[in-house]
C-alpha cells in the first residue's frame, strides 16, 4: 500500500469518528428535549442554545428530573419557579456553564443549593423570590461577577447581608420588594409614586418583513403601552422560534395597557386591518412604549 493510500484511509477513519460523535450528540440532544417535554417542560432554541421553562405545565418537576436539563448542556435560560425542586436538585446545574437567566422563585431552595448556582460565572439574572435563603447564600453569590439583576423578596436575608453583597457586586441591581411590616404605617401618609420607566424606541414599518423575525429570550420586565395616535391599534407579540404573531389587545386612542414581557422581545403594532405600523424592541428595564400621534 502506498503512502498516499494510507493517509487517505486515515483521513476517512478520522471523518467517520467525527461523524459518529456528531450523530451521538444529536441523539443525546433529541433525547433530552423529548424527556423535558414529557414531564411538562417547554424547550425552544435560542440561536444554537436553549431556553427551558417548567413554570407553566411542569410544576411537578423534581430534583431527580433536572438531570434531563443537564443533558441538554447549552442552556442559557431556565425557569423552574413554583416547581418541587430543592437545594439538592441544583447539583444538576453545575455543568450549565452558559446559563445566563435562572428563575428559582417560590421553590424550596435554600443556602446549600446556592453553592451550585454561585459557580455559574456567566449568570446575569437570578430570581430567588420566596425561597429559604439567608445571608449565608449571599456570601456565595458574591462570586457571580456578571450578575445584573437579583431578586430577594420574601427571603430571610437581612439588611446587613444585602449591603455587604451590594458592596461586592456594585453594578448588580438587588431587589427586595416591599416590606409589608413598614407598609401599613406609611400607607395613609404616602401616595404611590409612578414607576420610573425607560422610553422604548418606536420604529415605523409598513410590512411584517420590516419588523424583527422573532423574539429572543431575556429578563422579566413590564411595559406600559400608550396609544397617542388618533386611531385604534392592535398589539401583537412576535413569538419565539418561527416568529408567529400572537394578538394581545386592541388599544383605543389615548388608552394604555401594562404588559408583562421579557427583554429582547419584539412587539408589532398594527391598525384595525392588521396593517403593520411599527414595532418596539424591549429592553431590560421597565419601559414606556408610546405609539406616536403621527402614525398614519
Amino acid at each position: 500500500m502506498c503512502r498516499y493510500q494510507l493517509v487517505a484511509r486515515m483521513l476517512v477513519a478520522v471523518l467517520l469518528v467525527l461523524c459518529e460523535s456528531s450523530w451521538t450528540c444529536a441523539e443525546e440532544t433529541a433525547d433530552a428535549v423529548a424527556a423535558i417535554r414529557k414531564i411538562g417542560g417547554t424547550v425552544r432554541p435560542v440561536g444554537k442554545e436553549w431556553a427551558v421553562d417548567f413554570h407553566l405545565r411542569g410544576r411537578r418537576l423534581t430534583d431527580k428530573e433536572l438531570v434531563h436539563v443537564a443533558a441538554l448542556k447549552n442552556v442559557v435560560w431556565l425557569n423552574v419557579s413554583k416547581t418541587k425542586i430543592t437545594s439538592s436538585g441544583l447539583v444538576h446545574l453545575k455543568g450549565l456553564d452558559k446559563l445566563r437567566w435562572l428563575h428559582l422563585e417560590m421553590t424550596k431552595v435554600g443556602d446549600k443549593g446556592i453553592e451550585h448556582v454561585a459557580g455559574l460565572d456567566k449568570l446575569e439574572y437570578l430570581n430567588l423570590f420566596g425561597t429559604k435563603i439567608t445571608d449565608k447564600a449571599l456570601g456565595k453569590l458574591a462570586r457571580c461577577k456578571k450578575l445584573k439583576q437579583l431578586y430577594l423578596w420574601q427571603t430571610d436575608v437581612t439588611d446587613e447581608g444585602v449591603a455587604s453583597l451590594q458592596k461586592a457586586l456594585a453594578k448588580t441591581r438587588i431587589v427586595r420588594g416591599v416590606d409589608l411590616s413598614k407598609l401599613a404605617s406609611s400607607f395613609s401618609s404616602e401616595v404611590e409614586k409612578p414607576k420610573k420607566r425607560v422610553p422604548l424606541k418606536w420604529v415605523d414599518v409598513t410590512s411584517r418583513g420590516e419588523a424583527p423575525a422573532r423574539s429572543e429570550a431575556g429578563v422579566n420586565c413590564e411595559i406600559l403601552f400608550e396609544n397617542r395616535s388618533k386611531q385604534p391599534v392592535k398589539l401583537f407579540w412576535i413569538g419565539y422560534g418561527n416568529g408567529a404573531l400572537k394578538f394581545y389587545t386592541r388599544l383605543a386612542p389615548g388608552a394604555t395597557r401594562k404588559q408583562n414581557s421579557y427583554s429582547k422581545n419584539a412587539w408589532l403594532i398594527t391598525d384595525d386591518d392588521d396593517q403593520p405600523l411599527g414595532f418596539f424592541l424591549v429592553t431590560e428595564d421597565d419601559s414606556h412604549a408610546v405609539v406616536p400621534g403621527a402614525s398614519p
